[in-house]
């Protein structure tokens, strides 16, 4: 059920996000930046989304323009732009978690309260005149997710620009196929042409917001996939299909940003 503890984290997180905005920001040591990026998570923490904030604001910072692509249904785009031009006013921010993907019955880690201090972020960014956008990529295409998040993110590729996508470790991908799934084509396999850096954020363990089938706060062992102990390490995309691993000390788990009504029955989308 909805708890006054999810509020007062929710409203934590997004004073914390207020302070932290105009701060100065680094990407990674080590770690490569080509035009488009693409960040493999475990939906459902707190760090990934917070990983992709420090990213598009360290590639913003020099007056570069920045598209960050989520893996959000793309009906919401239209209530996204409007946030993202918005003062951030609680009315604002309730009028985006209207949409019906803020508030199906079934909430997976895509449509938490990291998801949404991520959107604060970059909302306060733009306002700070960085030449930010967002866009949603699940055009949720039974049997095709990947094809659409793959043309999303091909057609914000443009000169001068910086694509930063938030993927599911799954989609995010470059490596053909997946156990019992020899031909699955991911939305980074479909997406090599662009030459992107993929990029998957693991952990030494800890939790994360998990639909698998019954949603909820799942425990997790050591879910390191680098040689780095935190921070950035090259990998092998042949054998992992990505190219490099961002890890952190450990996941903490972040819940749906409309609360957890109805979620000890939800059921868990497929290639999540």
């Amino acid at each position: 059920m909805r708890t006054s503890t999810w509020w007062v984290g929710l409203v934590i997180t997004l004073a914390a996000l207020s302070a932290r905005a105009s701060e100065p920001c680094r990407w990674p040591a080590a770690m490569p930046s080509p035009a488009v990026v693409l960040v493999g998570e475990i939906h459902g923490t707190d760090q990934a989304p917070a990983f992709v904030g420090q990213l598009a604001c360290a590639a913003s910072a020099d007056g570069t323009a920045v598209t960050v692509a989520l893996e959000i249904s793309a009906q919401e785009q239209p209530r996204l732009d409007t946030y993202l031009a918005s003062a951030g006013t609680p009315a604002a921010r309730a009028a985006m978690l209207a949409g019906p993907f803020w508030t199906r019955s079934t909430q997976d880690g895509r449509s938490s309260t990291a998801m949404l201090a991520l959107l604060e972020r970059l909302r306060r960014l733009h306002a700070d005149g960085r030449r930010i956008t967002v866009i949603a990529v699940d055009e949720e295409r039974i049997g095709a997710r990947d094809v659409g998040m793959a043309e999303h993110i091909t057609r914000a590729v443009q000169p001068g620009r910086r694509v930063i996508a938030l993927l599911g470790n799954v989609h995010a991908s470059q490596r053909l196929g997946r156990p019992n799934l020899p031909d699955y084509a991911p939305a980074g396999y479909l997406l090599r042409g662009l030459a992107p850096l993929g990029v998957r954020v693991g952990a030494h363990g800890g939790e994360a917001w998990v639909c698998a089938p019954v949603c909820g706060v799942r425990a997790f062992g050591n879910q390191r996939v680098g040689d780095a102990s935190v921070g950035y390490a090259a990998g092998d995309r042949a054998q992992s299909g990505y190219d490099g691993y961002y890890t952190v000390p450990v996941y903490t788990a972040s819940l749906p940003a409309v609360g957890t009504v109805g979620q000890a029955a939800g059921q868990s989308p497929a290639l999540r």
